[in-house]
């Protein structure tokens, strides 16, 4: 089976990627696994400089946590490697991700990327219905409207790769996801075709890191004089929500 070229994010000692490496294995697949930067102790002093604490606090209304920085940090490495590949495209699957059968049926249509970015698992997504990519009878993707949460596996093109590796400035956002997305043709697959294995409401490892760190983001009547705002709320009255 042909298959754009596989990089699965994982820590060296999170031992979490067992079983999709067993599945990915099974279907005659193959992949590389990229050890992401660990900032569950705290971020590496070396990092600091590809990061902005300040402009991250402004932009998520709460301190982003280190763990937070780690992650946006480790896919990155992954875009700088599919920006340096030859390939048009490449899948990122986080290590507890849990792809399903529609996930190898569609993925020798992704060796030549349909859009920019293409997200198999997603939540809180707000999309334009009557731009859509039809894959088979029962998956569609449709075009995102705002950046939607969740990176646990997705297609990327090339040129959305380079730029999000070279070209989009200091982190200021995790990686579900920045809101350079938006300037490339993204979609969000329906139904979502990757899970993210055994997750409850609140119990992955960033959310703990927030709650240990008490970051909540804070809320203002200030918003509302903002224009971003009315664009945000605008925005999500005229689109679908998926998840």
């Amino acid at each position: 089976m042909t298959f754009p070229p596989i990089y699965i994010l994982s820590l060296k000692d999170a031992q979490r990627s067992g079983p999709l490496v067993e599945l990915l294995t099974a279907h005659g697949l193959p992949f590389e696994i990229i050890w992401g930067v660990d900032g569950r102790h705290g971020l590496p002093k070396m990092y600091e400089e590809l990061i902005d604490r300040d402009g991250a606090e402004l932009r998520m209304g709460r301190p982003m946590s280190d763990g937070e920085f780690a992650c946006a940090l480790s896919h990155r490495l992954i875009y700088e490697r599919i920006a340096s590949s030859e390939a048009p495209s490449a899948i990122v699957l986080e290590d507890d991700a849990a792809p399903m059968h529609p996930f190898f049926e569609i993925g020798p249509n992704l060796i030549e990327p349909p859009c920019g970015l293409l997200l198999f698992d997603h939540k809180n997504t707000y999309v334009k219905t009557r731009d859509r990519l039809l894959f088979k009878r029962s998956l569609c993707a449709y075009r995102i409207m705002l950046p939607p949460f969740l990176a646990t596996g997705y297609m990327i093109s090339k040129e959305v790769a380079t730029y999000l590796a070279f070209y989009n400035g200091p982190v200021v956002q995790p990686s579900d996801w920045p809101d350079a997305i938006l300037k490339f043709e993204s979609y969000a697959c329906n139904p979502r075709i990757v899970i993210q294995k055994n997750r409850t409401e609140g119990t992955s490892t960033l959310e703990k890191g927030r709650r240990k760190q008490k970051y909540k983001k804070r809320k203002s009547y200030r918003r509302l004089l903002f224009r971003s705002y009315w664009r945000r709320w605008l925005i999500k009255r005229l689109s679908k929500k998926l998840a």
